[in-house]
């Protein structure tokens, strides 16, 4: 029968996890507010290189302090058609470098001193930038109070665990399983998969098997194989996002799985010897081996697991492409299925990724502006087609853009509306608001370049044929709206930067100002008799259509400025 005192001991342990947990959330969230804007040219930059695309996710999950944050955030990348499956692949290697960054940090802040001593001092320091304006100085006082709960919890996790002896029934359970020798390493390795499977983040699983080790519940052997354990686990996270995303995204959630399970059959191959290296590097650097000094234990299996990632990392990237053609394979296209791309929300457990889904929106509303840029390209070459044959593709490709550009609105709504319903800070809530007035104008200009297909389509079957003369003119306003398009979507790719007004704002008064000149021309030469009023009435609605569009086009403008603090 369980006493008490044993409940209330895991109940200790379990809540210097979830402090450790809540600490890690915390950092992880502070950290994507203060870097967010730096994802998105981090990412920008991969291209096809493998190198950058590893140092991306280096960077990047050191940044956030989540590879599961990063993993998710790249199946929706690769879901909604942001980021290739192989570039995708470069940065789940270079995320699982980066996730070793957390390790480190438990190595050196974590056992070296009694943190206790300095956490007071920490959270004092996090007070004045909690007053001080602007959401970045409040964003790193979070981030000094999550670190500051961090380590808290480890420390907790350290003093809970109560002492053992060699006459402990769990030193005995230990040595049963461990001299099963090659069988031992794969029950511990399944115990870390197990326990990160519960926990969903490997970051904490890692703390307590370093305290565990450290405590001397488990030995180095059997903690560096859980850490093998761990890595695996981690993968899950991805899997999960990926249920109800393509085809492409589930490839790279299974290729995250696939990588590590492959580093770990190796791994296993030659467990003494990477055993045996962490050692001998830790005992070199502190003149102690971790098994004769519990103090540096962390620092070798910190030099373990970091050994792990990077050997795995060197050994696969070489074999990207094989790696992609495997997934195809193993995860093909349904017969008729097409390569459709759909963004879709996914939520962590443990770790909102806040920025993470606000960057995709970003992106896909970048998209959005250039494929409505594109409908608006098409109205002049409709509307100088004779050929009745040519006309009607070019009818139906305006047909179908204006049906996608229907679905990206309802899908980009729906997925700000989800991120709309987390714990937003003030500066993350004005972009989302932003971002829903400007997929609202988007569609908006969308739905004016099918008006001015139905007006020239109704013109053509009215034999209203316009002079060179209004057609010139037409064709210099055409010019003027390009522009203004291309300056938005300039805009829209950018980081929402200060002075985005000016060059919109001067292409939308000479918009407005050609606009009228030629509306008043009209009215001339049509009092003039130069053409019939049927003529002049079409002519007229396509100008007006042409400002209309253009009123939305500074809308967006208008509302990327009113999201720069």
């Amino acid at each position: 029968m369980v006493s008490f005192s044993s409940i209330i001991n895991i109940l200790t342990i379990l809540g210097s996890l979830m402090l450790f947990l809540f600490g890690m959330k915390l950092m992880s969230e502070s950290l994507q507010r203060i870097s967010g804007n730096r994802l998105r040219n981090i990412f920008s930059s991969i291209a096809s290189n493998r190198l950058k695309a590893i140092t991306a996710g280096v960077v990047v999950t050191g940044v956030i302090q989540s590879s599961s944050a990063v993993t998710v955030m790249l199946v929706s990348f690769v879901n909604a058609g942001l980021l290739s499956l192989s570039q995708a692949i470069g940065i789940m290697m270079g995320a699982n470098m980066g996730t070793t960054v957390t390790a480190w940090l438990i190595t050196l802040f974590g056992f070296k001193f009694e943190f206790t001593t300095i956490l007071l001092p920490v959270l004092g320091l996090a007070l004045p930038f909690l007053f001080l304006p602007g959401a970045r100085n409040k964003s790193l006082g979070e981030f000094l109070i999550g670190f500051s709960i961090l380590f808290l919890g480890l420390q907790f996790m350290k003093n809970s665990l109560p002492g053992i002896d060699e006459n402990s029934p769990i030193v005995a359970f230990i040595t049963s399983i461990s001299s099963q020798g090659t069988g031992s390493y794969l029950l511990f390795a399944a115990a870390g998969f197990l326990i990160t499977l519960l926990i969903q983040s490997s970051s904490a699983t890692i703390a307590l098997t370093f305290v565990m080790c450290h405590n001397g519940y488990i030995g180095y052997d059997a903690a560096a194989a859980m850490i093998l354990g761990e890595n695996l686990g981690t993968t899950v996270t991805a899997n999960i996002a990926a249920i109800v995303a393509n085809r492409s995204a589930k490839r790279l959630a299974f290729s995250h799985t696939l990588f590590n399970l492959t580093g770990i059959i190796w791994a296993l191959l030659f467990f003494r010897f990477l055993v045996g290296i962490s050692y001998n590097l830790a005992d070199y650097i502190t003149g102690n081996s971790p098994i004769e000094s519990e103090a540096i234990v962390p620092l070798g299996l910190s030099i373990f697991h970091t050994g792990f990632n990077v050997l795995n990392t060197l050994i696969l990237v070489w074999f990207i492409p094989s790696i992609k053609h495997l997934l195809e394979i193993i995860i093909p296209l349904r017969p008729n299925e097409k390569k459709s791309f759909k963004l879709r929300y996914f939520k962590s457990r443990f770790m909102a990724i806040n920025e993470v889904d606000i960057l995709q929106a970003h992106e896909q509303i970048s998209y959005f502006g250039r494929h409505v840029a594109y409908m608006f390209n098409l109205i002049p070459e409709y509307l100088i087609e004779k050929r009745e044959q040519k006309s009607e593709k070019i009818q139906k490709r305006l047909y179908k853009s204006e049906e996608q550009a229907d679905e990206l609105d309802r899908e980009i709504t729906d997925y700000i509306t989800r991120i709309a319903e987390n714990d937003l800070s003030e500066a993350n809530s004005r972009k989302v608001r932003a971002m829903l007035k400007i997929t609202d104008d988007l569609e908006s200009i969308a739905d004016q370049c099918l008006q001015m297909e139905r007006t020239i389509r109704r013109k053509n079957e009215a034999s209203a044929w316009f002079t060179q003369e209004m057609r010139d003119d037409l064709f210099e306003l055409f010019n003027l709206v390009k522009e203004s398009l291309n300056t938005m979507n300039e805009n829209l790719a950018g980081d929402y930067r200060p002075g985005i007004l000016a060059k919109a704002t001067e292409y939308e008064l000479k918009v407005n100002e050609l606009r009228d000149k030629l509306i008043q021309s009209n009215k001339l030469r049509l009092e003039a008799g130069e053409y019939q009023y049927k003529h002049a009435s079409f002519y007229a609605e396509l100008l007006n259509q042409c400002e209309k569009l253009a009123d939305h086009v500074i809308n967006v403008n208008q509302a990327i400025a009113s999201n720069i603090k």
